[in-house]
Protein backbone atom coordinates (compact mmCIF):
# COMPACT_ATOMS: atom_id res chain seq x y z
CA UNK A 1 0.00 0.00 0.00
CA UNK A 2 2.79 2.46 0.86
CA UNK A 3 4.56 1.65 -2.42
CA UNK A 4 1.47 2.73 -4.36
CA UNK A 5 1.46 6.10 -2.60
CA UNK A 6 5.19 6.51 -3.20
CA UNK A 7 4.84 5.66 -6.91
CA UNK A 8 1.88 8.00 -7.26
CA UNK A 9 3.77 10.73 -5.40
CA UNK A 10 6.84 10.25 -7.60
CA UNK A 11 4.72 10.32 -10.77
CA UNK A 12 2.98 13.48 -9.58
CA UNK A 13 6.29 15.11 -8.70
CA UNK A 14 7.70 14.20 -12.12
CA UNK A 15 4.64 15.66 -13.85
CA UNK A 16 5.03 18.89 -11.89
CA UNK A 17 8.73 19.16 -12.78
CA UNK A 18 8.00 18.52 -16.47
CA UNK A 19 5.15 21.05 -16.49
CA UNK A 20 7.33 23.57 -14.67
CA UNK A 21 10.20 23.08 -17.13
CA UNK A 22 7.80 23.45 -20.05
CA UNK A 23 6.35 26.61 -18.52
CA UNK A 24 9.82 28.05 -17.95
CA UNK A 25 10.74 27.32 -21.58
CA UNK A 26 7.58 29.08 -22.74
CA UNK A 27 8.29 32.02 -20.41
CA UNK A 28 11.82 32.29 -21.79
CA UNK A 29 10.45 32.26 -25.34
CA UNK A 30 8.24 35.20 -24.39
CA UNK A 31 11.13 37.37 -23.21
CA UNK A 32 13.48 39.55 -25.20
CA UNK A 33 17.09 38.45 -24.76
CA UNK A 34 19.96 40.90 -24.44
CA UNK A 35 21.23 39.81 -27.88
CA UNK A 36 17.79 40.42 -29.41
CA UNK A 37 17.50 43.80 -27.70
CA UNK A 38 20.92 44.80 -29.02
CA UNK A 39 19.89 43.70 -32.54
CA UNK A 40 16.80 45.90 -32.24
CA UNK A 41 18.92 48.88 -31.13
CA UNK A 42 21.39 48.25 -33.97
CA UNK A 43 18.56 48.05 -36.55
CA UNK A 44 17.12 51.31 -35.26
CA UNK A 45 20.51 52.99 -35.48
CA UNK A 46 21.00 51.66 -39.00
CA UNK A 47 17.61 53.04 -40.06
CA UNK A 48 18.41 56.41 -38.48
CA UNK A 49 21.82 56.51 -40.14
CA UNK A 50 20.16 55.82 -43.49
CA UNK A 51 17.94 58.85 -42.86
CA UNK A 52 21.00 60.94 -41.83
CA UNK A 53 19.66 61.24 -38.28
CA UNK A 54 21.27 60.74 -34.87
CA UNK A 55 19.01 59.17 -32.26
CA UNK A 56 18.84 57.07 -29.13
CA UNK A 57 16.97 53.77 -29.22
CA UNK A 58 15.68 51.94 -26.14
CA UNK A 59 14.26 48.44 -25.71
CA UNK A 60 12.17 47.54 -22.66
CA UNK A 61 10.39 44.37 -21.54
CA UNK A 62 6.61 44.07 -21.10
CA UNK A 63 6.81 45.73 -17.66
CA UNK A 64 8.73 48.66 -19.09
CA UNK A 65 12.06 47.68 -17.56
CA UNK A 66 15.07 48.62 -19.70
CA UNK A 67 16.88 45.81 -21.51
CA UNK A 68 19.13 47.83 -23.82
CA UNK A 69 19.73 51.44 -24.84
CA UNK A 70 21.99 52.90 -27.47
CA UNK A 71 22.79 56.56 -28.15
CA UNK A 72 24.33 57.36 -31.49
CA UNK A 73 27.24 59.78 -31.58
CA UNK A 74 25.76 63.21 -32.08
CA UNK A 75 22.34 62.37 -30.57
CA UNK A 76 21.07 64.87 -28.05
CA UNK A 77 21.73 64.36 -24.35
CA UNK A 78 18.03 64.07 -23.41
CA UNK A 79 17.25 61.55 -26.13
CA UNK A 80 18.12 58.55 -23.95
CA UNK A 81 15.56 59.34 -21.26
CA UNK A 82 12.93 60.23 -23.84
CA UNK A 83 13.47 57.01 -25.82
CA UNK A 84 13.17 54.98 -22.62
CA UNK A 85 10.02 56.86 -21.56
CA UNK A 86 8.37 56.36 -24.94
CA UNK A 87 9.20 52.64 -24.90
CA UNK A 88 7.95 52.25 -21.32
CA UNK A 89 4.66 53.92 -22.19
CA UNK A 90 4.20 51.76 -25.29
CA UNK A 91 4.98 48.54 -23.39
CA UNK A 92 2.74 49.34 -20.42
CA UNK A 93 -0.23 50.32 -22.59
CA UNK A 94 0.47 47.77 -25.32
CA UNK A 95 0.03 50.34 -28.07
CA UNK A 96 2.19 52.54 -30.25
CA UNK A 97 2.96 55.69 -28.29
CA UNK A 98 1.43 57.76 -31.13
CA UNK A 99 -2.02 56.45 -30.16
CA UNK A 100 -1.46 57.61 -26.58
CA UNK A 101 -0.48 61.25 -27.20
CA UNK A 102 -3.97 62.52 -26.32
CA UNK A 103 -3.55 61.04 -22.84
CA UNK A 104 -0.68 63.42 -22.04
CA UNK A 105 -3.05 66.06 -20.68
CA UNK A 106 -5.34 63.60 -18.87
CA UNK A 107 -5.02 64.25 -15.11
CA UNK A 108 -5.06 60.52 -14.29
CA UNK A 109 -2.27 59.81 -16.78
CA UNK A 110 -0.30 62.78 -15.50
CA UNK A 111 -0.63 61.33 -11.99
CA UNK A 112 0.50 57.92 -13.26
CA UNK A 113 3.51 59.49 -14.95
CA UNK A 114 4.29 61.45 -11.78
CA UNK A 115 4.04 58.21 -9.76
CA UNK A 116 6.64 56.66 -12.07
CA UNK A 117 9.01 59.52 -11.37
CA UNK A 118 7.93 61.35 -14.52
CA UNK A 119 9.44 58.64 -16.68
CA UNK A 120 6.44 57.94 -18.95
CA UNK A 121 6.40 59.89 -22.21
CA UNK A 122 3.12 60.19 -24.09
CA UNK A 123 4.92 61.15 -27.29
CA UNK A 124 4.96 59.44 -30.69
CA UNK A 125 8.07 57.37 -31.34
CA UNK A 126 7.64 53.90 -29.80
CA UNK A 127 5.95 50.66 -30.79
CA UNK A 128 5.19 47.46 -28.89
CA UNK A 129 7.15 44.31 -29.68
CA UNK A 130 4.82 41.36 -30.25
CA UNK A 131 5.86 37.72 -30.19
CA UNK A 132 3.38 34.87 -30.74
CA UNK A 133 0.51 37.28 -30.22
CA UNK A 134 1.80 38.60 -26.88
CA UNK A 135 3.40 41.94 -26.10
CA UNK A 136 6.90 41.14 -24.85
CA UNK A 137 8.24 44.68 -24.76
CA UNK A 138 8.58 47.85 -26.78
CA UNK A 139 11.15 49.89 -28.65
CA UNK A 140 11.35 53.67 -28.54
CA UNK A 141 13.44 56.18 -30.43
CA UNK A 142 14.19 59.84 -29.79
CA UNK A 143 16.20 62.53 -31.54
CA UNK A 144 14.30 63.21 -34.74
CA UNK A 145 10.73 64.28 -35.43
CA UNK A 146 8.11 62.14 -33.71
CA UNK A 147 7.09 60.54 -37.01
CA UNK A 148 10.74 59.75 -37.83
CA UNK A 149 11.27 58.37 -34.34
CA UNK A 150 8.32 56.01 -34.86
CA UNK A 151 9.68 54.93 -38.26
CA UNK A 152 13.03 54.15 -36.60
CA UNK A 153 11.31 52.26 -33.77
CA UNK A 154 9.38 50.18 -36.31
CA UNK A 155 12.62 49.37 -38.13
CA UNK A 156 14.11 48.24 -34.82
CA UNK A 157 11.10 46.09 -33.94
CA UNK A 158 11.25 44.46 -37.37
CA UNK A 159 14.70 43.09 -36.49
CA UNK A 160 13.15 40.65 -34.01
CA UNK A 161 12.37 37.36 -35.69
Amino acid sequence: MNTTYIRTGCALAAAIVIASSSSQAQDAAMQITMAEAQAIVDAGHKAAGGMNLRVSVAVVDARGDVIAVGRMTGAGVNTVDTAIGKAMTSAIYGQPSASLTTLATNPAMKALSDASGGRLRFIQGAVPIVRKGFIVGAVGASGATSAEDEQIAKAGAAALP
